[in-house]
């Protein structure tokens, strides 16, 4: 009997082990989550662009903006031990007559600041619309044309993707710039014939506008599906003749490119063709005073883009987040030393684009 009860009460042991190890771990997994929550309290989450691209500059000044006034100031907690003084102002002593110490616990800013928003790239618009039901994405940058190209795709497969989807704000336009190389031989849009065009990934609404452009003009190039950030590679490389490109101007990466590169590239002019000028409107230019290795002026036209959010779970303190984080950027936009495509942001609707608004913004746009 006594083998028996020794080898019981072992399991029995081994059991409560078991559980108590069990709960430390789930106690520490708890005590990880807080204090992993605590170092990442933003309230907003962006989904923006690639790194380099409009989109991305534009989410950084909001971050930016946000930073001053809804940031959360980073604090250092220190403790000191003190002689506890009596009303006479000499030092108390206990029975034993050792001096009576207490602790007194204090903070200070250390000068950081953890951010109100979280911004963080992406492959491009239409990946951005593939996360914009995500519980953890607040605000998304978007290309209308990406809207409107699911919101056909709803109609004709009887889904509801576009559903929830609500505009926050109109951002003006963003430039179609078709890129190649001077010795490419391609001296305009026609030249494309047969030629290899990089169209970006299928995640980037730059696909869904070149392809439409492409349906549009009856053109014949051949498709390359390839990021924009592996373009001029492949460009330089003769793997592609000509890439195109859709994103607010000036864009960093293109304004900034080495000189050894602005030598080589130039911009080619899109057709007049009354359907693109349906879809987007007048022709604008793209000039030396936006990109200083443009050699001479050339026409294209502009794709609207839009902020948007999913009312789709939406809490009401997430729309709340959302209207500080707007009013913040309405406020601050104008202000030096954000990206200069600010400029043309109104708060007011835009009477092209037909889409519903969420209805947080009455009180913000015009």
């Amino acid at each position: 009997m006594k083998i028996k009860f020794t080898y019981l009460m072992a399991l029995i042991l081994t059991f409560i082990s078991t559980l108590a190890t069990q709960n430390v771990a789930a106690q520490n997994e708890e005590k990880e989550a807080t204090a992993t929550a605590a170092l990442n309290p933003e309230k907003v989450t962006i989904i923006s662009g690639f790194k380099g691209g409009s989109y991305y500059q534009m989410a950084l000044d909001i971050q930016k903006m946000s930073r001053k006034t809804l940031g959360t100031a980073v604090m250092s907690t220190e403790t000191k031990e003190i002689y506890s003084m009596g009303k006479d102002g000499d030092t108390l002593k206990d029975a034993d007559g050792n001096a009576i110490t207490k602790e007194i616990t204090s903070e200070m800013p250390t000068g950081d600041t953890i951010d109100f928003v979280k911004v963080k790239d992406s492959d491009g618009a239409y990946y951005n619309f593939s996360k914009i039901s995500n519980s953890d994405v607040d605000i998304t940058f978007l290309q209308y044309d990406v809207l409107l190209y699911e919101d056909l795709k709803d109609l004709k497969r009887k889904t509801k993707k576009t559903s929830d989807v609500r505009i926050l704000l109109p951002l003006g336009t963003e430039e179609i710039h078709l890129i190649t190389t001077k010795e490419s031989g391609i001296e305009d849009f026609g030249d494309l014939k047969k030629k290899r065009v990089g169209i970006g990934s299928s995640l980037q609404g730059t696909n869904i506008t070149a392809k439409y452009i492409k349906e549009q003009t009856k053109s014949t190039w051949e498709d390359v599906e390839i990021p924009y950030d592996k373009a001029f590679r492949a460009l330089f490389n003769n793997d592609i003749d000509a890439f195109f490109f859709v994103g607010k101007m000036p864009i960093q990466d293109l304004a900034n490119l080495p000189k050894s590169m602005k030598d080589k590239i130039k911009l080619v002019s899109l057709p007049v063709n009354e359907k693109l000028k349906e879809a987007y409107g007048e022709q604008i230019e793209i000039s030396n005073t936006i990109y200083s290795w443009v050699d001479k002026p050339v026409k294209t036209y502009a794709v609207k883009a839009i902020l948007v959010t999913s009312i789709l779970g939406q809490t009401p303190e997430q729309v709340e987040n959302i209207r500080k984080v707007l009013e913040v950027l309405k406020a601050n936009k104008d202000n030096p030393g954000y990206f200069k495509g600010w400029e043309s942001v109104k708060f007011e609707e835009d009477p092209s684009i037909e889409w519903e608004y969420h209805p947080m913004m009455k009180s913000l746009l015009k």
